[in-house]
């Protein structure tokens, strides 16, 4: 329409005013048109005949702001009174994690990684020990530790005590051949299928 500002203005108070009464005022369609026609009083009057604030405006200007209220306000009243008065579930949506902590280091459990705490937990965990209590510990922690056992060191000894480098490499080489000789008999045996079917 071309609206100079004062009348784009004029035309945004108006809005506001009508969509005030709907929210503040609870006023109903009908109401609130009786409303727009006070406020709309007066356009093409003479000065001193003019009762409305909106006398800026023609009186075909008029006629097209109202036709757009219609077609946009009070065409969707209903709606409107819905989005304003009627009350809405609030959807929360959130995620629990649950975090399980890693126990002390206390024998069988191994020491915390320090990738996943901060450095004050973890430097309170690993402390470079003084003499005097690296002593102290000492006669602790001898309870904690096992005697290797001579029988399992004797056994691995004397199981990889006879195999040489070239032994190890012909039994790797058996392996995969022996693998790979089978893969190559099903897979030819698979293209033999297929070549039958084409044929």
């Amino acid at each position: 329409m071309n609206f100079s500002l004062i009348q784009l203005s004029g035309f945004m108070d108006l809005l506001n005013f009508l969509l005030e009464n709907l929210i503040d005022k609870h006023m109903t369609l009908g109401d609130n048109l009786k409303e727009l026609g006070k406020a709309m009083a007066g356009i093409g009057e003479t000065a001193s005949e003019r009762t409305g604030d909106l006398s800026f405006f023609s009186i075909e200007e008029a006629k097209t702001v109202i036709d757009y209220l219609n077609i946009s306000l009070f065409k969707h009243y209903k709606l409107y009174e819905y989005l304003f008065h009627s009350p809405r579930e609030e959807l929360v949506i959130s995620n629990e994690y649950v975090i399980e902590l890693a126990q002390p280091a206390v024998p069988p459990f191994p020491a915390l990684l320090e990738e996943g705490i901060p450095l004050d937990i973890n430097s309170s965990f690993i402390i470079s020990p003084t003499a005097a209590e690296t002593e102290s510990k000492g006669s602790d922690q001898e309870g904690y530790l096992e005697e290797p056992c001579p029988e399992a060191e004797s056994f691995e000894a004397g199981a990889v005590a006879g195999v040489t480098a070239e032994d190890q490499k012909s039994a790797e080489g058996e392996i995969s051949n022996e693998i790979i000789g089978n893969l190559e008999a099903e897979i030819n045996e698979k293209l033999q299928m297929q070549e039958q079917l084409m044929l």
